[in-house]
């Protein structure tokens, strides 16, 4: 607990490689159609149960007006996700993969991320925080990046416990560079198998994972020309780290 209290209190992620403002990435070759489809089927997972679990609340008979307008709100971001991932297929299916970037506020980006976990009957007990320091407004991609938090996030909520399980979001928004920090106080990931979380397909200690949704989050981390990486001298839990470029280029339309 102490430890916890202390990790709650500290100014800002820390352990991040320097972050550049860089020209775009180089583009990476276009996934084979069977990577694609195991993506989309993936991604597609997360706004399906919230939706599913939106829609059990709404059955329920002692809600007001205003608390039944709140979940119909959630399930239309949930079909508005997954529109956007049939979007994203066309794309690619017609030899297109553009990143887009865009004004973008992470705040947002993020609580759209807690709200359609969160709701999940398996992940309503535990406790899924988010702090956010420095700028809310930079460029990158809104929904891809929702995707890569979403990945990470769901990730540590299915590594720790049910009961009292903590997930920590950090945000740390600079001039050139944002920093997020998803940490959680599940049982840590065994040195031996570190350098293969995020390979397409690795999957440890989950009955049902498919072992996509790191690798997933690493590949658009990596299209923003940023990082992501395990840190590997966390002493408890567990910490996944991303950084990407987030200043808005010069005569950008805004």
């Amino acid at each position: 607990m102490l430890e916890q209290a202390e990790r709650s209190e500290r100014s800002s992620p820390s352990g991040y490689p320097q972050c550049r403002q860089s020209t775009p990435p180089a583009r990476k070759p276009l996934p084979s159609l069977r990577t694609l489809v195991a993506r989309m089927s993936h991604d597609l997972r997360t706004p399906l149960a919230a939706i599913l679990a939106n829609a059990e609340f709404l059955a329920l008979s002692n809600l007001s007006e205003g608390e039944r307008y709140e979940l119909y709100e959630e399930i239309r971001l949930s079909v508005d996700w997954m529109s956007e991932l049939v979007s994203y297929l066309l794309e690619c299916s017609k030899g297109e993969e553009v990143l887009r970037p865009a004004i973008g506020n992470i705040v947002e980006t993020t609580k759209r991320v807690v709200r359609m976990i969160g709701v999940r009957l398996a992940f309503r007990r535990i406790t899924i925080t988010h702090r956010h320091e420095g700028s809310a407004i930079g460029w990158y991609n809104s929904q891809l990046m929702e995707r890569a938090i979403s990945n990470v996030v769901l990730n540590a909520c299915e590594a720790v416990s049910p009961e009292s399980g903590q997930v920590a979001i950090t945000t740390l928004g600079g001039p050139a560079c944002l920093r997020i920090e998803v940490w959680d106080n599940g049982p840590g990931i065994p040195a031996e198998i570190q350098d293969s979380v995020f390979q397409p397909f690795f999957t440890y200690g989950k009955s049902e994972g498919t072992g996509l949704g790191l690798a997933i989050a690493k590949r658009i981390v990596e299209d923003h020309g940023g990082e992501l990486f395990l840190d590997a001298g966390e002493k408890t839990g567990t910490s996944f780290k991303i950084s990407i470029p987030f200043a808005t280029p010069e005569g950008a339309i805004t």
